[in-house]
């Protein structure tokens, strides 16, 4: 999930919203990517200051937040009925939190129609972004126009290369993908662009290259641990290191036993390594 310029969202807020110490306290940890401690706070600015339950877009990031730190679509899905029926002014915001929700129910087909509307409204770059991320999971052929347009706006989006990357891997074109892989090792500045760049290696079967860049997210906080982990052992699986392989995919075991990737790389350790 892309992190909005939340700034500029609640700039366009009342006036009185933008003057209260907690509601620029939830923008700051939002920036600093503290989403808890952001929903924490507006959910102390939603208890106190009750007239805040009457503003759809107060709704509308509620929800986002409630994808973040909760991972809970439903909840998140009644918040913006909520406030759609309160009002929206940022609509491009609304229908992209929206399509998000949509994706956390594996519904890309609907996803896909709202990240549509989000763009038609708000050409943004978070907006495009997650567009051309619905679109590339269904192969829709729009995805590399719509990256590239991402990249018209901000040349230095990490997402945008490593994205056009993959397009450029799943063509043939190796040498662009390589070339795309390391531009974005040089922009990388979250765990979620380090966690990117080790898929694309992995894709090209640049494999030391992929777990140099998976070690990396995991340092800067990657979330998901247990994907991390799967992904570094099948990393050492194909170098042929047992043992390594075998560390990282108990890792993401306790992790997350009944993730189905995690299943799939501990029974592909299994395979190669326990039934020789």
């Amino acid at each position: 999930m892309i992190k909005f310029p939340l700034r500029r969202i609640i700039n366009l807020f009342r006036p009185q919203m933008r003057q209260m110490r907690t509601f620029r306290d939830v923008l700051a940890k939002y920036d600093k990517g503290d989403f808890k401690g952001a929903y924490t706070s507006l959910c102390s600015v939603l208890k106190i200051q009750s007239q805040w339950s009457k503003d759809g877009d107060v709704y509308t990031l509620w929800a986002e937040l409630e994808l973040r730190v909760n991972n809970n679509p439903d909840k998140a899905q009644e918040l913006l009925a909520r406030a759609h029926e309160i009002g929206c002014s940022e609509m491009g915001y609304y229908y992209n939190v929206y399509g998000t929700v949509m994706l956390r129910k594996n519904d890309c087909e609907r996803a896909i129609c709202y990240f549509e509307q989000s763009v038609d409204i708000d050409p943004s770059v978070p907006n495009l972004i997650m567009l051309a991320q619905a679109v590339s999971m269904v192969d829709d052929k729009r995805a590399l126009s719509i990256w590239e347009q991402v990249l018209e706006k901000d040349s230095e989006n990490c997402f945008a290369h490593v994205n056009i990357g993959w397009q450029a891997a799943r063509s043939g074109d190796r040498n662009k993908a390589r070339t795309l892989a390391k531009k974005a090792e040089t922009l990388r500045s979250t765990a979620e662009d380090a966690a990117e760049i080790g898929r694309l290696y992995h894709e090209l079967e640049e494999f030391q290259s992929a777990i140099d860049a998976y070690l990396e997210a995991d340092k800067l906080g990657y979330e998901q641990k247990a994907l991390i982990y799967a992904a570094i052992a099948d990393c050492y699986s194909s170098l042929d290191q047992k043992s390594t392989a075998r560390k990282y995919v108990q890792r993401a075991m306790r992790q997350d036993p009944d993730n189905d990737y995690v299943k799939d790389v501990w029974r592909e350790y299994q395979e190669k390594f326990e039934q020789r």
